[in-house]
């Protein structure tokens, strides 16, 4: 399961965006028989959770533990239209577990409305890691390169209008640019504040 090309998952949602066309004058899309795309495009939004450490769809749960996870997701600058209107995020991956490692990232970030409250996050972008055994690890599994690719997913409700609640995972490999590809992962589930 290491050599799964997931990014082309989000490539395809990616496509399906580019073919919907734009909703209405603003930033929003309608992609069919998915939602409505870019809800809250103009807005600042803080998320914060935590998730289970070495825990995900593409992985073997080698290792216990907690992840901190954290992201700021920007308003979606006006060149970004054209695909969706995704909003650029800085956010960190901190576990707690014993000789853990951690993980920055910068991404794209879509949200996609089923409802007025209910929606789908995903996100695509790259990362680097703290580990330092990227090859022959001993205290974790081996991601052969410092820079990674970084994809998240998640399924959220809106409480408010400021605020939310999702249950997301994260995935970060090299794509097998790098060898060895074991990835890392983290489910859990988090709150959002948008402002």
């Amino acid at each position: 399961m290491n050599r799964i090309r997931w990014p082309f998952v989000p490539m395809i949602l990616l496509a399906a965006v580019l073919a919907s066309g734009p909703a209405s004058a603003g930033d929003r899309y309608l992609l069919p028989g998915f939602g409505l795309i870019g809800k809250y495009s103009n807005n600042f939004e803080l998320r914060l959770g935590v998730a289970a450490y070495d825990t995900g769809i593409f992985t073997t749960h080698d290792f216990n533990g907690a992840v901190i996870n954290g992201e700021l997701l920007l308003p979606s600058p006006d060149l970004l239209y054209a695909i969706g209107s995704p909003r650029p995020v800085i956010g960190v991956d901190i576990a707690t577990a014993p000789d853990a490692i951690h993980f920055a990232y910068a991404d794209l970030n879509w949200d996609a409305h089923f409802t007025d409250r209910l929606y789908a996050t995903w996100s695509l972008g790259g990362a680097v890691t703290s580990a330092t055994e990227l090859k022959h690890a001993t205290k974790y599994k081996s991601l052969g390169c410092k820079l990674l690719f970084h994809l998240g997913a998640g399924l959220g409700y809106d409480l408010t209008e400021h605020a939310s609640v999702e249950l997301y995972a994260d995935h970060f490999s090299n794509a097998d640019l790098c060898h060895p590809n074991n990835g890392a992962e983290s489910a859990g589930i988090r709150l959002g504040y948008r402002f």
